[in-house]
């Protein structure tokens, strides 16, 4: 991330057009090369619309124009669209830290046994932890997604 940081417009056309890189939206690639969490929402939104939420942010000295496509998020609430928005951004995720396989699968496992370990009633439950614990593992270079002691507060 180091190494990004330097030139993200840069990593972010080679991971676009790189021939093996897999399908993902272009706010997701940032979010990956920024080293912030991937909304699971937006992946999933993209999937049962078929349409791209991307939000573009163009700085001209001291302002910022944000422009885009505007599509209401589609909120995440079952196992099932959990998992297939998971796999889509865990693909890209891989593609970028392939290092990263084995915690991105103990992390799907993880969070896939506490779905089978709950009632559908509190399936949203897991959604919000997964999304807390993301968002920890996204703010701080601390933690990594297998820490699991690390998320007992949660």
């Amino acid at each position: 991330l180091a190494n990004w940081s330097k030139d993200q417009k840069e990593v972010l056309r080679r991971f676009k057009y790189h021939s093996f890189a897999p399908e993902f939206h272009e706010s997701g690639w940032e979010e990956i090369i920024a080293g912030k969490c991937i909304d699971l929402d937006i992946v999933h939104t993209i999937i049962v619309t078929c349409r791209a939420v991307e939000k573009h942010t163009v700085t001209i000295g001291e302002v910022e124009i944000c422009f885009g496509t505007e599509v209401a998020t589609v909120k995440i609430a079952t196992e099932s669209e959990w998992i297939t928005a998971w796999r889509r951004a865990a693909r890209a995720l891989r593609f970028a830290f392939p290092h990263r396989t084995a915690e991105l699968d103990a992390y799907f496992e993880y969070i896939c046994s506490m779905f089978a370990q709950s009632a559908k009633a509190a399936h949203g439950q897991v959604i919000l932890f997964d999304k807390a614990v993301r968002n920890r593992v996204g703010s701080s270079r601390r933690y990594e997604l297998c820490d699991f002691d690390a998320f007992q507060d949660i």
